[in-house]
């Protein structure tokens, strides 16, 4: 190879001496710009026993605009890059920028650097739901009580990373994602690969490895996922209280004749010592007939530690009626244990009617 690239630049060299100047290689086409995004508003009313400051009536909203640009060079090699806006922002205090990263894509597969959630998160599944969901959700219409909330591989976050895609072969595709250090999970602040090591507490040398399997069986849909992560602790910790962190996941999604049942479960340490396991497991159907959805999904989170456990279903009913545009309606029941306020059991009632744009 090297020999090779030593006489493409003689060649390069002879031309300029002849001709004076060199035009640069050029793509086919310049990177064009596109934009999409999301837009989700959710009117909400809570009745929560043990939640004393919790508001019984929300009026929430959450968007994202995503500027992404590509072009395909002569070598059939794709560049890119994407860049997502919050417009409207319900916590992160680091920026308006959420996510930012650019790819190479070709015959090998697909590499990101940047800020992006690792491959664990990005090729897991979970239940199906079409209301506004009790795993991971944008909103949630109650007031927690520390157990885990999710069965995504969450803890780096958006932290600056690579990830590694395989092409997808036979219904397979595989992952991995490196990332030095976690102590902005964000990823918004700080350019790649420059984030300090050796802070106490969090953890370094982050490794997500993810896998799925996709395939379609006659009138039925199949899709699993796997994943797993490790990480080391950053620094000396003479008073024991961190750990290094672990954890793994699995989800499955069947579909067939308009219904897709499937489920997830998760389980990490936290990044803790001692019996701080956190687990956490849904499982749901959803029937979808023309522009509308029906669907009841079931949560349960677990902190050993701390010994909470949470307990949600969410029951929905959606409308689509153009791509792009869903209404959808719900019930979330609640059951916490302890109560995030009195220490004793309580349960929660909400009911939510919200909008969902996509473009």
């Amino acid at each position: 190879m090297k020999h090779a690239l030593l006489g493409t630049t003689g060649l390069v060299a002879a031309g300029m001496a002849v001709s004076g100047a060199v035009q640069p290689a050029m793509a086919i086409d310049p990177i064009s710009l596109s934009v999409n995004g999301y837009y989700e508003n959710v009117v909400s009313y809570t009745s929560q026993d043990g939640a004393s400051d919790f508001k019984k009536v929300h009026f929430r909203h959450e968007g994202e605009l995503d500027f992404n640009g590509e072009t395909k060079l002569d070598n059939g090699l794709t560049v890119g890059f994407s860049a997502a806006l919050e417009i409207v922002n319900t916590g992160d205090t680091n920026g308006p920028m959420d996510e930012v990263y650019m790819y190479l894509e070709g015959g090998f597969g697909k590499v990101q650097l940047g800020s992006k959630e690792t491959a664990a998160f990005l090729m897991h599944y979970q239940a199906p739901y079409v209301g506004i969901g009790v795993n991971t959700p944008n909103f949630a219409p109650y007031e927690n009580n520390g157990a885990p909330t999710s069965t995504y591989l969450v803890q780096s976050d958006d932290a600056n990373k690579i990830t590694y895609f395989t092409p997808e072969f036979s219904g397979f595709q595989f992952g991995v994602s490196y990332v030095p250090d976690v102590s902005n999970t964000s990823g918004n602040t700080q350019g790649f690969g420059v984030l300090p090591k050796n802070v106490m507490g969090e953890q370094q040398d982050w490794f997500s490895l993810g896998a799925s399997y996709t395939r379609e069986i006659g009138a039925v849909e199949l899709g699993m996922s796997a994943g797993y992560e490790f990480a080391t602790l950053g620094a000396n910790d003479a008073a024991g209280t961190f750990d290094d962190y672990k954890a793994y996941s699995f989800g499955l999604n069947v579909g067939f004749a308009g219904f897709t049942v499937g489920g997830s479960y998760a389980k990490f340490n936290n990044g803790l010592s001692g019996s701080n396991d956190g687990k956490a497991w849904d499982v749901g159907i959803i029937y979808e007939t023309g522009p509308y959805g029906f669907g009841v999904t079931y949560f349960n989170g677990e902190d050993e530690g701390t010994s909470a456990e949470s307990k949600l279903v969410d029951i929905a009913a959606s409308y689509t009626p153009i791509e792009g545009v869903k209404f959808a309606t719900g019930v979330i029941l609640g059951d916490f244990s302890p109560a995030p306020a009195t220490g004793a059991d309580d349960k929660a009632f909400a009911v939510y009617f919200g909008t969902f744009l996509s473009f």
